[in-house]
């Protein structure tokens, strides 16, 4: 990311005591412990992590992630990896259409067995300083699919859930990519 926005999501987050705690990750819960224990997955990556309060009480039964968020010091530096599976809920959104290939190639250079994408598609509360809302790409599934298969390094089993107000054009959708991965990985570790 631009370091304007590095910068505006740390102003948020000084400022915002409850924005960024890692709470949105519960809505995802479910998914991303399938994914876990389906891959057999003892690494993981949060990217976007926020504050990661989440994680303080690592009660969710996961291995215990590496953590990453720009916008927090104590997390500012991006692991290199490989992880098993890298999980970013509440994330993509707040990405500008410009730099989401970046960031795509960022996350799939470092998965393994598993990518879990967990994207808003509805407006924000927070606003940045320059008038836009936090959540400045809202796209539906198909687009992200296409982001996936445009610019990540390499094929990974990936899943991809939107979600939103029912009264949005985008929301609540899933899709699952590159699952002939995932089959294959299951039959070379029976």
């Amino acid at each position: 990311m631009t370091q304007w926005w590095v910068d505006e999501y740390k102003k948020f987050h000084r400022e915002q005591r409850d924005y960024g705690s890692g709470g949105a990750l519960k809505f995802h819960k479910q998914h991303i412990d399938d994914l876990i224990k389906d891959t057999k997955a003892e690494t993981l990556l949060d990217f976007g992590c926020g504050k990661a309060e989440v994680y303080e009480k690592n009660d969710w039964d996961w291995p215990m992630p590496s953590l990453y968020d720009p916008a927090i010091p104590e997390y500012s530096t991006l692991p290199d990896g490989p992880f098993d599976g890298v999980l970013s809920a509440d994330v993509m959104e707040h990405i500008p259409e410009d730099q989401v290939p970046e960031i795509i190639e960022q996350i799939f250079s470092r998965a393994e067995r598993f990518v879990y994408l967990g994207i808003a598609t509805s407006p924000a509360k927070a606003i940045l300083s320059n008038g836009e809302n936090a959540h400045c790409t809202l796209k539906p599934i198909q687009w992200w699919v296409e982001q996936v298969h445009t610019h990540a390094p390499r094929e990974v089993y990936t899943h991809i859930k939107t979600y939103g107000e029912p009264r949005h054009l985008y929301c609540n959708s899933y899709e699952i990519l590159n699952e002939e991965l995932y089959l294959e990985w299951v039959i070379e570790n029976i």
